[in-house]
């Protein structure tokens, strides 16, 4: 049986015309930033190999893919996945088809990706970042391929994005906690390698600091930001001597876990310890008390950063191109004064 003949790569073609692979990105999506002999040279390796990439003939006729790329760390996450169903509606609504990436919070697998996404040709990307540092956004920069940032910024990055106020969101929950009495409190962070998980973290404790108090114990959360890892960090607090009355998780996950662990020692929740929580997924008000947790829309969030790439996309100006998200505070029943079991409307 004779050996199937194996499609030339956009590798193959960058070999044979001399140039990177980043180069033949921009001459396969259109653009205008390389000069007419490195372009001709490319189209001539692409016709020599017979190379199609995907929608290649319509991509060197418009210079576009009709394909946007998202990244986000864990899929399974609540907060990812109605990120990405309210992406692809309004990305579907444009004439835009959408590939979902999944990094796992793994930088190799995140700049793995994105050099996938860029080799396809996508017309634009938004990305939840992995870390503080980002790796592969020299390949989308290169490749002239427009990039927005939801919900996380990394440090070397300075573009588009839309974002939550964390350091409020932790001032908002201490300030809650603070009137209703607290005064022995304990906080499950994120994982500390995020600037994310640090401004609700420093919200928190300064807004207690201020008011003349210790901010008390802080366990990090791991990358999975799971009811798993606020389970776990709410048995090492609750060895804590004095025990907290109130603990803050820095995603209502981790406060759902939490709230399991409190339960599983035999206290009460609120009466014994108050627990708090952030982004107010569905899960948070069917909790047995609903959570009391800081509401940052996930469908505003994700349809903010969609609309401000399709402006980008088709030659808008954006009035603002660094969107930032107040927080609110939603009250719920497992927070109340200590020693006392919930009276909120």
């Amino acid at each position: 049986m004779p050996r199937r003949q194996q499609r030339p790569t956009m590798k193959d073609v960058a070999r044979l015309a001399g140039v990177s692979i980043q180069t033949v990105s921009v001459v396969v999506n259109g653009k205008r930033e390389i000069s007419p002999e490195t372009r001709e040279r490319v189209l001539a390796a692409i016709k020599q190999l017979g190379y199609q990439p995907y929608n290649v003939a319509r991509s060197l006729r418009t210079g576009s893919t009709r394909t946007i790329a998202l990244v986000v760390s864990d899929i399974t996450n609540p907060f990812f996945a109605t990120m990405a169903n309210t992406v692809e509606d309004y990305a579907h609504a444009s004439g835009y088809n959408l590939i979902l990436y999944n990094t796992h919070s793994d930088l190799d697998r995140e700049r793995k990706y994105i050099e996938i996404a860029t080799q396809r040709g996508v017309d634009g990307l938004l990305f939840v970042a992995t870390k503080d540092e980002t790796r592969g956004l020299e390949t989308l920069k290169t490749a002239g391929i427009p990039v927005v940032a939801i919900d996380r910024i990394p440090d070397n990055y300075n573009g588009p994005s839309v974002v939550l106020d964390n350091i409020k969101t932790g001032h908002l929950v201490a300030e809650h906690l603070l009137d209703l009495g607290h005064t022995r409190f304990a906080h499950i962070s994120g994982p500390l390698d995020l600037l994310l998980s640090r401004e609700r973290k420093s919200g928190f404790q300064e807004t207690i600091a201020a008011r003349g108090l210790e901010p008390g114990p802080s366990v990090p959360g791991d990358d999975s930001w799971s009811c798993e890892s606020g389970y776990r960090a709410m048995q090492t607090l609750l060895k804590s001597s004095p025990r907290p009355t109130a603990v803050f998780a820095a995603n209502d996950r981790m406060a759902i876990g939490a709230m399991r662990a409190i339960i599983e020692a035999g206290l009460k929740i609120p009466e014994d310890i108050s627990v708090a929580g952030v982004d107010d997924i569905e899960f948070a008000a069917f909790q047995s008390p609903p959570l009391t947790t800081v509401r940052q829309s996930l469908v505003s969030v994700a349809t903010c950063g969609i609309t401000l790439l399709l402006d980008i996309l088709q030659g808008k100006e954006p009035v603002e191109t660094q969107i930032v998200f107040e927080p609110k505070l939603v009250i719920r029943e497992s927070t109340s004064p200590p020693g006392q079991p919930a009276r909120h409307p």
